[in-house]
């Protein structure tokens, strides 16, 4: 297997593909979002990690009018590179699923995809921890953790957004 040089990360899927792979056939509206002061306070909150960014952008992706989910890219830290991963949140404010789109630590440290398959239906509560509801990873214990805590981020991040009034 390929593996990519120091500095440079191995790039799975791009967020086109991503999209596409989560909601086939579905139209995909980019949203453009700028949190407030007391959103941003409150997403640190629920998600019990750091103050995220005051911009994000959600993919909402549309069948028969009817939304059938929202995607978030998360970029994060895993150790000391980058990984980004698209997190799918459901309707019903649940994991729909999670791709790891780039991956720039070295490839022993990326989990299995049947690791990643333990999300889908998660929702945002103490659960959603590593050695809770989330099985650790013997050899990619950051990178779990970095997931996990993307996981919860983006699951903040949603469920602070539904609150909005709708436009």
């Amino acid at each position: 297997m390929f593996a990519a040089p120091p500095g440079f990360a191995k790039v799975f899927l791009s967020q086109e593909e991503a999209l596409k792979l989560a909601f086939p056939g579905a139209a995909i509206e980019r949203q453009s979002i700028f949190l407030t002061e007391a959103e941003v306070a409150e997403v640190a909150k629920l998600s019990g990690g750091p103050k995220p960014s005051a911009l994000a952008a959600a993919y909402v992706a549309r069948k028969d009018g009817a939304i059938v989910g929202t995607a978030y890219f998360d970029t994060h830290v895993v150790r000391t590179l980058a990984e980004t991963l698209m997190v799918v949140v459901t309707p019903a404010g649940t994991i729909g699923r999670i791709e790891v789109l780039s991956f720039s630590e070295p490839e022993e440290f990326l989990p299995r995809e049947h690791w990643y398959a333990q999300f889908p239906g998660k929702a945002l509560d103490d659960e959603l921890s590593v050695k809770r509801g989330i099985r650790p990873v013997s050899g990619a214990t950051l990178t779990a953790r970095a997931t996990t805590e993307a996981a919860r981020r983006v699951l903040a991040l949603h469920q602070v957004l539904s609150r909005r009034p709708r436009r």
